[in-house]
């Protein structure tokens, strides 16, 4: 009977510690976004629907993931042969300009380009695409977020040892009163 009692407990001290150690570790598991990440504007020309993903958002200066989705707008159905170029003004005046290229890109139907963003603010993009004899131009606005705090954004990497020092304690904790009630 005693036996029976000492191992519930400790199954039910196993089961509990492994509830605990996935409770701690699904924040640091990131959000599994689809395609190229977040839609940032969808328009439809006459010869194309042009969708502009970005992998994060808000954006922040440093390097951007920007991917393009061409599709046939009365089908849907994707454009893979065409030349997408990019152009990004900021307020200032400052202009960037980058190919996007299904070649960058893991999803291959998605035209990519890393665009390094060196600022926070307002900026305007003009994404043109060509194919063949058909082109089209679109423009919208992108807001670029200040950068965030180190600590902030690294916040996984700065929690992660307090976690594991604490389950550590917890299992010394319990490894010396299992040792107690032993000899008791």
């Amino acid at each position: 009977m005693v036996m029976r009692r000492t191992y519930r407990q400790i199954l039910r001290l196993r089961w509990s510690f492994l509830l605990v150690v996935l409770l701690l570790l699904s924040p640091l598991v990131q959000i599994a976004r689809a395609d190229g990440g977040v839609v940032i504007f969808q328009q439809t020309s006459a010869t194309f629907t042009i969708t502009l993903f970005s992998a994060e958002m808000p954006l922040r200066p440093g390097p951007a993931d920007l991917s393009v989705l061409l599709e046939q707008p009365d089908s849907h159905s994707p454009i893979l042969d065409a030349q997408v170029s990019m152009e990004l003004q900021h307020e200032t005046g400052m202009v960037i300009e980058a190919q996007a290229t299904r070649i960058q890109a893991r999803n291959k139907l998605l035209y990519c380009s890393l665009i390094n963003l060196p600022k926070s603010g307002q900026w305007k993009i003009r994404l043109q695409v060509r194919r063949g004899d058909s082109s089209a131009e679109v423009r919208s606005n992108l807001v670029v977020a200040a950068p965030q705090p180190v600590l902030l954004s690294h916040w996984e990497l700065v929690a992660v040892p307090p976690i594991i020092i604490g389950l550590f304690i917890t299992n010394q904790c319990l490894g010396r009163k299992r040792v107690r009630s032993g000899q008791g």
